[in-house]
This record gives C-alpha cells, structure tokens and sequence, in this order.
C-alpha cells in the first residue's frame, strides 16, 4: 500500500525548519547561495531572515506570482508594523508586529485602513507561501475540473489535507493538499469553467522539478483542462503606499 505521508511532514506538522526541508525535497540541495545574503537590518523577525536565506540557497525562483519584500528593503511603516509580502498586482500586503513574539501576519488591501488576521504565525505563513509558490511555478502540472462527488469520493481520499487557511486573494474555499508525489491546490472553477448542471472544483496538481504529474493517479484523467503553463517569477518590488 502507497503511504502518502512519506516525506512530507513538514507540511503536515509544520516546525520551524519546515521551509528548509520543503525547498530541498521540491527544488533538490541548491547552489548554497544563501551564505552570501548581507546580514539582515536590525529588527528584522528571524524567521523573515531564515526564509531568505534558505529561498537563495535553492539557486533558482521559489517566487511566481506574490513575492517577497527584499531582505535590504524591510522597514517599519508609519503604524510599526514591517510589510515583508505583496500580491503580485499590489492590491494586497501582509505585514507583522517585529516587536511580538510569534507574531501573526496581518493583511490589508490597497486603499483599505485596518489590518486584519490571517490567524497564521510567521513562520507557518512563509512555509504557505512557499508551498503555493511552488504549485504556481511548479514545471509540470495540470489543472481539472471534477464533479463535486467525485473530488469527496475519489480525489481527496488520496490526499492528505494542509492545515492552511485560504489566502486574502483567494476564495475562501481553497485549500492546499498534499501526498509524497505531488502538491495540490483545490478552489471553485473559474468563471465558465464549472461543470453543467452539477457543483464542481478545479484541482490543480503540481509535482517537484524533474517529476512527470502525469505519473499522479488522483483518477483525474478524464477532466483534466488542456494548457496549463507554467508560471514565470515575479521580478519586479514596488514600495507599499503606505
């Protein structure tokens, strides 16, 4: 019998060299580059620190879509909180109190006053961006869309569910999944691409450089969409407007 838990519990129970561990088994040892990041500003949390560190140590992208505040660019904004997160169109930010200890990442939209809770840590956040980056750039993957009963019945059993929360930008349905061969993301479908007459998700399924995803037996052949690329790194920082 297949154990779909082997060699991803770090996803599973998250702990604080979870993104270490993650990055290797997905992206292989790296070049070492993180060695060579300049000492990060005063007050700068150590998990951001770590996160940057172990990111440049991969020697390739591990950033697609959302990306990171460079480690030299962190700093406080008026209210004392450090944005460190932006979504790609720079509608949103994510941001922590450096001051607390365990600190939970707030966000808040463009335009929009109040900070609010994703319930996340630091730590457990990056590990989540992490992990969705990965499934964004992933080489090979593909996307589904499958009736309701058959993602409960048949797809899901053969996935291990990730304790984390949807993000600002997505649904509030969507959820991460993972098994020793592959990550999965699982969200409503797009506009227009939702089964007639029956509920329906869209799967996308993602597996670790050098890995075939069509060696995944999730039972999705017959609703697999056609096209899915790859996507390309996000190379460009835009200061927060605040």
């Amino acid at each position: 019998m297949v154990s779909y838990h082997r060699g991803v519990q770090e996803m599973i129970n998250p702990r604080s060299d979870g993104v270490r561990l993650f990055l290797r088994r997905w992206y292989g040892p790296g070049g070492g580059r993180g060695n060579l990041l300049a000492p990060p500003a005063r007050g700068v949390p150590h998990e951001l620190a770590e996160w940057h560190k172990e990111a440049s140590s991969v020697g390739s992208p591990v950033t697609f879509q959302d990306y990171p505040v460079p480690l030299s660019e962190l700093t406080r904004s008026e209210d004392g909180m450090m944005v460190f997160w932006i979504e790609n169109q720079g509608a949103y930010y994510w941001a922590v109190d450096p001051d607390e200890d365990d600190s939970v990442v707030v966000v808040r939209e463009y335009g929009s006053d109040p900070w609010l809770t994703t319930g996340e840590t630091l730590g457990r956040f990056l590990l989540h961006c992490t992990v969705r980056e990965a499934i964004v750039g992933a080489e090979s993957k593909l996307a589904a869309v499958v009736p309701e009963s058959v993602l409960h019945g048949q797809v899901l059993t053969r996935l291990i569910p990730l304790g984390f929360p949807a993000m600002a930008t997505e649904s509030s349905s969507t959820r991460l999944f993972c098994r020793h061969d592959a990550l999965v993301m699982v969200m409503p479908p797009p506009v227009g691409y939702s089964l007639p007459g029956e509920s329906s998700w869209m799967a996308v399924v993602a597996v670790a450089h050098g890995q075939d995803v069509r060696k995944v037996d999730l039972g999705l052949a017959d609703f697999v969409l056609s096209g899915e690329a790859r996507v390309e790194p996000v190379d460009a920082f835009e200061e927060p407007p605040f």
